[in-house]
């Protein structure tokens, strides 16, 4: 069993399994994502804990009682649009290590990813005006998975969970991609969150400057 815990979910109409009902919610999963999940959860013993345990924001998706990405977007409604990318060093996987910044066009919002090509664990530091910065971690991370990632990142749009069999228990991101724009959640057990935009061209650099490192 890996570590790490990714699921693919687009808001339309299918079941969420709780282990002892099923849910109406608003997504559209393929049977074997949703078999995925249901076994994942089961193992992990969070179909069990997840009204008691998981933010209130996850309850009422699980739940069918939002639509997860009109949620999010309401509450970080103005969160910063990142359009450029730039890399250090400029080659993926010239060094073991390596920083991708991504910064808003007014300088003033930057999100910055650090990989560590030994272990594969990313940071990923949201700052503002370079006065305040939230770090998020994530870590564990087993080959199969990572590929999984790009993958599912590189869909036209679709929401992408990336999180340890901890669920919500620790550092975990929320990624919405639409045609024309992209939108990453990082949310930590500490109760702090943060959001940006980005554009498909930062993201297709971002995707292909992590695979090099990664593969």
């Amino acid at each position: 069993m890996t570590d790490l815990f990714i699921t693919a979910l687009t808001q339309d109409s299918s079941l969420f399994w709780t282990g002892t009902q099923e849910v109406d919610v608003h997504v559209c999963q393929t049977e074997q994502n949703l078999e995925l999940l249901q076994r994942e959860l089961t193992l992990s013993g969070h179909q069990y804990t997840i009204q008691n345990s998981a933010p209130v924001v996850l309850q009422r998706f699980f739940t069918g009682e939002i639509d997860l990405d009109a949620e999010l977007s309401k509450r970080f409604n103005n969160a910063p649009l990142l359009s450029s990318i730039s890399y250090r060093p400029g080659q993926a996987g010239s060094s073991p290590r390596g920083t991708a910044e991504m910064i808003s066009q007014d300088g003033n919002a930057t999100l910055t990813a650090d990989i560590n090509q030994i272990n594969g664990v990313i940071e990923l530091s949201f700052t503002l005006g370079s006065m305040l910065s939230l770090r998020f971690e994530l870590n564990n991370l087993p080959e199969v998975d990572r590929r999984r990632w790009l993958e599912l990142k590189r869909r036209e749009q679709g929401i992408a969970f990336l999180w340890s069999r901890a669920r919500w228990e620790r550092d975990y991101m929320i990624f919405v991609v639409r045609r024309y724009n992209v939108r990453a959640y990082a949310f930590s057990a500490h109760g702090f969150e943060a959001a940006a935009r980005m554009t498909p061209d930062v993201l297709t650099g971002l995707l292909d400057w992590v695979e090099g490192f990664w593969f």
